[in-house]
């Protein structure tokens, strides 16, 4: 067996190494999809096993969107019922 024969031979060995390391990888993590969120002090955990990570992401991040809406419009409030109180009753 030529030299060039025995490189392309260890070559070949090592690519399906990887190919099977990779198969391994995706079957272990197939269908356990999880991601986690954050904003500030929100968080969203998420896990499916039936759910496409694309999918769990967009699902995720219309929650996150809707759960800081509410998070500002919560503080708004906060402000102007101090502000209110402060102009009716005064106050330092």
């Amino acid at each position: 067996m030529s030299e060039s024969q025995t490189s392309d031979d260890d070559l070949e060995q090592k690519i399906n190494e990887l190919e099977s390391k990779v198969e391994r990888i995706d079957e272990r993590t197939q269908g356990k999809n999880q991601i986690r969120i954050q904003a500030y002090d929100l968080s969203i955990d998420a896990k499916s096993e039936e759910t496409s990570m694309r999918e769990l992401l967009r699902m995720v991040s219309c929650e996150m969107e809707s759960l800081t809406q509410r998070a500002l419009i919560g503080e708004y409030q906060e402000l102007e019922e101090e502000d209110l109180f402060f102009q009716l009753f005064g106050g330092d």
